[in-house]
């Protein structure tokens, strides 16, 4: 029997198939190389494969909103490799880094005002969305939680998201994400950088693009898992604590995403 001409497993299952084998490759690799904070960006470096290998890279203005999801990210990858070979991981200088990255998605993400009509126009959803970036970024601690922001999210979209590419670009965020827990501890703001704006990005684009009751709860979801989800936690206590406080927060914006797809 003769295998299809793209290759052993569909076409959708190729950004998050090279999403997870990109981040193991460069953990694995810096790992050995014995640079945790290098390792770390594993799961930005597979989000940045598994999204390019699905929208590919747009060189002119972006048309449809999925295509103006890898600038972002990208920004977010050399974002954090600047700070790792500038050795400034925390301080003022990573807080400048981290505002500024956030602030030119916000700006990118709403349709990259130049006048000053169109940007007093788009002040509201900029301010909304430098807000969001700022909850991705400083509520991403770590590979895992990456991985469970991008499942929760990917988990809303199959029950009630818009049609085109948002639900496999959720599912390369998880794949990179469990790559990226292969890396060695060396999580930081480099690390956090690329996954936080990429999670920006996907979570405000169906709110962008449609706008709908279902795509507000499926946004709330890996949200509520960062910052509730450990507050959640700390109630349950025990090794399993963690898991079930993300569980609690992230599932219960899906619930309500699953009752409004009853209601229609």
């Amino acid at each position: 029997m003769s295998l299809p001409a793209h290759g052993v497993w569909p076409p959708a299952w190729d950004g998050p198939v090279a999403a997870l084998a990109v981040a193991l490759l460069w953990a694995g690799l810096f790992r050995l190389l014995r640079r945790p904070g290098l390792a770390a960006l594993a799961p930005g470096i597979g989000l940045a494969a598994g999204w390019l290998l699905v929208l590919g890279l747009v060189l002119g203005s972006p048309r449809q909103l999925p295509e103006r999801l890898p600038a972002p990210l990208l920004g977010g990858v050399l974002a954090g490799l600047a700070l790792l070979l500038a050795g400034r991981m925390r301080g003022l200088a990573a807080g400048l880094v981290t505002g500024l990255a956030a602030l030119g998605t916000a700006w990118w993400l709403a349709g990259g005002p130049l006048t000053q009509a169109d940007l007093l126009r788009v002040a509201i959803p900029v301010a909304a969305l430098l807000v969001l970036a700022a909850a991705a970024l400083l509520g991403m601690a770590g590979a895992a939680q990456a991985a469970f922001a991008f499942a929760l999210l990917a988990a809303g979209l199959w029950l009630g998201g818009p049609a085109g590419p948002w639900l496999v670009l959720a599912l390369a965020g998880l794949a990179a994400g469990l790559g990226g827990l292969a890396a060695s501890p060396g999580w930081g703001a480099a690390a956090a950088l690329p996954v936080g704006l990429g999670l920006t990005g996907l979570v405000a684009g169906p709110v962008l693009a449609r706008g709908a009751a279902t795509d507000w709860t499926i946004a709330a979801a890996p949200l509520a898992a960062l910052w509730i989800g450990p507050a959640l936690a700390g109630r349950i206590g025990g090794r399993a604590g963690l898991l079930i406080g993300w569980v609690l927060a992230g599932g219960t914006p899906l619930l309500f995403t699953w009752l409004l797809q009853r209601m229609r």
